[in-house]
């Protein structure tokens, strides 16, 4: 998002207009780029709602996922694994997963309290 930011603000810089009406644009810009990640974290949210609502395993597929990437990243420790050579893209996914799994389990804890606290009214 920084990068972002700081690319409008660049652009808007190199534009031939009055400076108030450049700081006028960029905060038009920036409100619009606030409200679309409001937009994208209510869409992530809504998922991760959705997701603690279904079955057993629509909640336990991401532990399962990261059982599974421990489980070979132990073998790996005692064997010899090509998938976990420095050049696979096995830790990009490891990396992944483990950011989606901390994302995720926060937003089932989130949905947890907010549940509680909804029942305690």
């Amino acid at each position: 998002m920084k990068n972002v930011v700081g690319a409008v603000g660049e652009v808007i810089d190199r534009l031939t207009l009055p400076a108030r009406e450049k700081r006028q644009l960029e905060v038009d810009v920036l409100e619009l780029l606030a409200e679309h990640e409001k937009e994208i974290a209510r869409s992530r949210s809504a998922a991760v709602v959705e997701e603690a609502r279904g079955n057993w395993l629509q909640r336990s597929w991401r532990p399962l996922v990261m059982l599974v990437f421990a489980l070979i990243v132990l073998v790996g420790t005692f064997t010899t694994l090509p998938i976990l050579s420095d050049t696979s893209r096995f830790w990009d996914l490891l990396e992944i997963g483990l950011g989606g799994y901390v994302v995720g389990r926060s937003g089932e804890k989130i949905m947890q309290s907010l549940t509680r606290k909804t029942r305690s009214f």
